[in-house]
């Protein structure tokens, strides 16, 4: 692109994603509170930077684009447009478009390639057409605004005609926004300790790209000049996450001079304008003015409404910590936490072989210090792994948007409901796990909810309900799609898996409801009949299992006629380190991932008893089924022991007990890929080295269940 600003354009690609799961967010809740003046002039902030972000960056068509829904936002919260189904259709089609030329960008295209001429000529028309209605009130608010910019101005005059009751050179303001007692009580002993206390606006050019960057640039600055902020509006966490629009104001107090201060924070790059006064700090004011100060505060607060949300920080170290807020974050490239993170698993394999070799002597110095390593390498394995984790709310931000336009184009009344978006996993799982979950959605809306007219034949409610939760259960996250429409048809499933030649008629009758929904995800089990007669569950869901096992999790499905239906994806929290119970079978080592396990268990062989054919065990009143290792893995079987060792795994909602020669005990071991080859080898997930540099197979455990019971 040639493009002087390519430096940024990542962190500009970013930064855009973000602003744009906002749009929709906010969007989306100005479609259920047309008359919520607070969420249009968030949206219209988000979008005045967007514009300036884009512009700045050079994607001139970008920026047009939102300048023209900038405007018509103008109109909203100035009164002249009312929010109807049909702006917000429109305004919905701008954001898409937005979207789709981010995505352009991030191709390498230019945002030109993206055609926005037919919707900025729709957005014309309203532009000119708009504000024939109710002008009176958007002339009252447009007489307002001008207020707001020139007051710190205006009252700087006023306050210039007062007499100087103050005995120095400085003359001295009361400040423009309401300070908090805390806050004055620090001023005031500050001025004792021969401290100024100062009122500061810092105006950032408009489309600063870096905003944050350049409002931490200011804080240091001050740090340098030995001054100590006590608040900023808005607080430091908004600052951070550039929820401000160019303007910053602040209360600090310094030894240095207005004109000191001005000159050296106007040395910062891209600020407009920094305006410095020195703020009067009496105890008890005068009472004639009582009044006045009360109806400037009430102003104020109106015309500041990040005020509530204000921080306080009474002491210096807790205005320290606040200032110091603003660093706490960076972006990384995700390709160096690949490697940081394969550096690491390359330290457990190290440290697990020279703990192997340590076991042929008996060093007393040498065990300390490697119990000491051992720790040491935890702490930094678990710190590594939280690096990599976030929160799935990036996948599941752009959901609420793509269930409104489903149901809108169904027409039917779809309400989703999002629970538990702040669980954290593996990066790797938040990139794979969006596609799979989409289907489900769709699958939800598209066939799981009935028609308003049939919902409410049915005595349901005319609005469907649908739930996506996430949640930790141990070491695994599980991700529940959930929805209260006609849900599956058990009989017609069964009889198409019988007429499919999936099963025979005989064991079909002893199959339970989990079972038979299983077939739902077998391939080539959905045909265009089944989408009608089986709510359509089963178009590419054999898809989403291959996604989801990939990722070396299972799902399970429960649904009842009429009632709706229950996906519950199970994933582990991440796909690189895991602790595993080494186990062996023959002269070989496996491991068996310790989430999978319930316990372990040492039993005489004669306890193994035949039910329906099958080897079980009895524990605690509990039926589980046995599964010979040996038997799995073709070694030769010789007379069988008179005591077994047994690991009771778990899979999905069953228990299973697994027959192994031995229990070698539990290891943090490191999963790597059996490669393309060995692919499709389903009863293992992969395989780790060991401290003796030998090969322990991983198992997959659902599939050795599965295939061999």
């Amino acid at each position: 692109m040639g493009n002087e600003f390519d430096q940024y354009l990542s962190t500009f690609i970013d930064e855009t994603r973000e602003y744009m799961n906002t749009l929709n967010e906010k969007m989306l809740q100005l479609e259920r509170e047309p008359d919520n003046m607070e969420v249009v002039n968030e949206i219209f902030r988000t979008i005045h930077t967007l514009k300036g972000m884009s512009g700045t960056m050079g994607f001139e068509a970008m920026a047009k684009l939102s300048h023209r829904i900038e405007n018509i936002f103008d109109l909203v919260r100035n009164g002249k447009l009312i929010v109807s189904q049909v702006l917000m259709d429109k305004l919905f089609a701008g954001i898409d478009l937005l979207d789709k030329m981010t995505g352009a960008i991030v191709a390498g295209d230019s945002d030109s390639s993206v055609d926005i001429s037919q919707l900025i000529a729709q957005y014309e028309k309203v532009l000119s057409t708009g504000s024939v209605e109710d002008i009176g009130g958007a002339k009252k608010e447009a007489e307002t605004e001008p207020e707001k910019g020139s007051e710190p101005q205006e009252k700087t005059k006023k306050e210039n005609e007062k007499p100087d009751k103050k005995s120095d050179e400085r003359e001295y303001f009361e400040s423009p926004i309401e300070l908090p007692s805390e806050i004055k009580m620090v001023l005031t002993e500050g001025r004792e300790e021969g401290y100024t206390p100062y009122y500061m606006k810092v105006t950032l050019e408009e489309g600063t790209l870096l905003k944050s960057a350049r409002m931490y640039m200011v804080f240091h600055k001050l740090e340098e000049l030995d001054s100590e902020v006590l608040l900023s509006i808005p607080g430091v966490e908004k600052i951070e996450d550039e929820e401000f629009e160019d303007e910053v104001e602040m209360v600090f107090l310094s030894k240095l001079s207005q004109q000191k201060l001005v000159d050296s924070l106007m040395t910062i790059s891209e600020i407009e304008n920094i305006k410095v006064f020195a703020l009067e700090m009496e105890e008890e004011p005068v009472k004639e003015d009582e009044e006045s100060q009360e109806e400037e505060k009430e102003e104020k607060i109106v015309e500041t409404p990040e005020s509530p949300e204000q921080e306080s920080q009474g002491t210096k170290s807790q205005r320290r910590t606040a200032s110091s807020k603003l660093t706490r974050t960076i972006r990384v490239d995700t390709e160096k936490l690949d490697t940081l993170m394969n550096l690491m698993a390359e330290l457990v394999i190290s440290r697990s072989r020279i703990n192997e070799t340590l076991k042929r002597y008996d060093i007393k110095d040498v065990d300390e210090s490697l119990a000491q390593l051992s720790r040491n390498t935890l702490d930094l394995q678990n710190i590594v792994m939280k690096i990599r984790m976030v929160p799935i709310s990036y996948v599941f931000n752009r959901f609420p948007r793509m269930v409104r336009d489903l149901a809108r184009n169904n027409d039917k009344n779809v309400d989703l409901i999002i629970t538990g978006q702040d669980t954290e996993v593996d990066r790797t799982v938040v990139e794979e796990i969006g596609d799979p979950l989409v289907h489900l959605l769709r699958n939800a809306v598209d066939h799981g909810v009935e028609s308003k007219d049939e919902r409410l034949k049915k005595g349901k409610s005319s609005t469907g309900v649908v739930r996506l939760n996430a949640k930790h259960e141990g070491n695994n996250v599980v991700i529940e799609v959930i929805d209260d429409g006609k849900g599956l048809d058990r009989d017609r499933i069964l009889s198409k898996a019988i007429e499919r030649g999936l099963v025979d008629e005989v064991s079909a009758s002893s199959l339970n409801d989990e079972e038979i929904f299983q077939f739902v995800f077998m391939p080539g089990f959905s045909t265009n009949d089944a989408v009608t007669e089986v709510s359509g569950r089963g178009v590419g869901m054999d898809v989403v299992k291959t996604a989801i096992e990939n990722l070396n999790g299972s799902i399970s499905m429960t649904s009842e006629k009429n009632k709706g239906t229950n996906v519950t994806i199970r994933l582990p929290l991440t796909l690189a380190i895991i602790q595993a119970l080494l186990v062996k079978v023959a002269d070989l080592v496996y491991a068996i991932p310790i989430v999978s396990i319930d316990s372990t268990l040492n039993l005489p062989t004669s306890e193994i008893q035949i039910v329906q054919s099958r080897e079980v065990v009895v524990i605690r009143g509990e039926i589980i089924p046995v599964v010979w290792l040996k038997e799995v893995f073709n070694h030769p079987q010789e007379e069988k022991p008179d005591n077994i060792h047994v690991v009771i795994v778990k899979a999905g909602n069953k228990k299973y007990g697994l027959v192994v020669d031995g229990l070698l005990g539990q290891d943090d071991i490191v999963i790597k890929s059996l490669g393309k080859l060995l692919k499709d080898v389903n009863e293992f997930s992969g395989a780790a080295i060991l401290g003796d540099g030998s090969i322990a197979l991983i198992l997959e455990i659902a599939n050795v269940v599965h295939h061999n019971v």
